[in-house]
């Protein structure tokens, strides 16, 4: 899964052992605290593994593009293999594939056809190098528009007929939860919801395009949704810069304290907006006097209530897989592992 919005690194995990193969309706106990992993780089961090109780995770093995020059689909921003896999640790985990909207607009039938056998190499090559592991289902993850989902729907099951023996599941965006026709659901038998980048970042006057439980709640209500539904929280923060009200950039991982305390650069102007006082480079952006800087954040008291919402609306089945975006000591520093393991229990029969 993804937020396309700015460039994070991805991650790879390096762990896992896995047990017998078994369809999602048969899930265990030992799949359903989850996390995605969107991250170049990791190290094994046992103590924070025991403290969340996380055991399943949710791998973006690489990104699928189109390439204007070569007019076909390419994998870009692939995962870097491990060099050592610690089969200690007990971690279940699902390779994940992200595809723009534009490989769908661009590809013919027979491309796609050619595209999932790719994929299916990719992904069985990239699995054996986490040892020998048995992997239960693809993610693959799409903001498909109407005008790609007949494209998007024929992908999914050259998939299916290229993985017969994995389930294959697919994201779902708030508004594709929303505009649930019948010709508008995936042909599968699960999916991820996401519930976070509920608005339009770039919108000057949206006070939190993270999330929100008002925006969840215009999304999540009335007709129930005929798949089943796993679910995806955000933990992560940013920043948004604007410029007379334009959008500019975003400063990923950071939050209101490094604004709120630092009142010699910054004017604080309530509801999470600062001015700059100063010329000065941040991150990749040269900041001007006078910008404004929204940092956005959902509150533990308000991540409850949306997981506490949820709840109550979607059904789901025995072994829900509950899941954060995205792994990341700091992410979950400003939580608290805890607070992660109470929303966990939400969720839990």
């Amino acid at each position: 899964m993804q937020f396309r919005f700015f460039s994070l690194s991805l991650l790879i995990v390096t762990i896992f052992s896995c047990g017998e193969s078994k369809s999602p309706d048969n899930r265990m106990l030992d799949e359903q605290r989850s996390f995605c992993y969107w991250d170049t780089r990791y190290k094994a961090d046992m103590a924070l593994y025991d403290a969340t109780g996380v055991n399943h995770f949710y791998i973006r093995y690489f990104d699928v593009d189109w390439d204007p020059l070569l007019e076909e689909a390419r994998p870009v921003a692939s995962l870097s293999m491990p060099s050592y896999i610690d089969s200690s640790i007990s971690l279940r985990f699902t390779p994940s594939v992200f595809l723009t909207n534009k490989v769908f607009e661009k590809s013919s039938n027979e491309a796609l056809k050619t595209l999932s056998t790719r994929i299916k190499k990719r992904i069985d090559e990239m699995t054996e190098s986490f040892g020998d592991m048995i992997v239960n289902d693809i993610l693959i993850d799409c903001d498909w528009t109407a005008g790609t989902k007949e494209k998007f729907f024929y992908f999914i099951k050259r998939l299916q007929s290229d993985f017969p023996d994995k389930d294959i599941t697919v994201t779902l965006r708030l508004w594709q939860y929303k505009q649930n026709k019948p010709s508008d659901i995936p042909p599968v038998d699960r999916c991820l919801l996401m519930c976070y980048n509920m608005q339009t970042v770039n919108d000057y006057n949206v006070e939190n395009s993270i999330a929100s439980l008002n925006e969840l709640k215009k999304f999540v209500s009335g007709k129930k949704y005929p798949l089943a539904l796993d679910v995806a929280l955000p933990v992560f923060n940013w920043a948004v810069l604007f410029r007379n009200e334009q959008f500019v950039g975003l400063l990923g991982n950071v939050n209101k304290k490094e604004y709120a305390n630092n009142l010699i650069e910054y004017e604080e102007l309530g509801n999470g907006r600062y001015r700059s006082l100063v010329d000065k480079v941040v991150g990749d952006f040269f900041m001007r006097k006078g910008d404004i800087v929204r940092v956005e954040e959902v509150s533990k008291e308000e991540l409850r209530q949306m997981a506490d919402y949820l709840q109550s609306e979607i059904p789901m089945d025995l072994y829900p897989r509950v899941s954060f975006f995205s792994w990341n000591q700091s992410y979950i520093n400003n939580y608290g592992t805890d607070e992660i393991k109470n929303i966990y229990t939400v969720f839990s029969k």
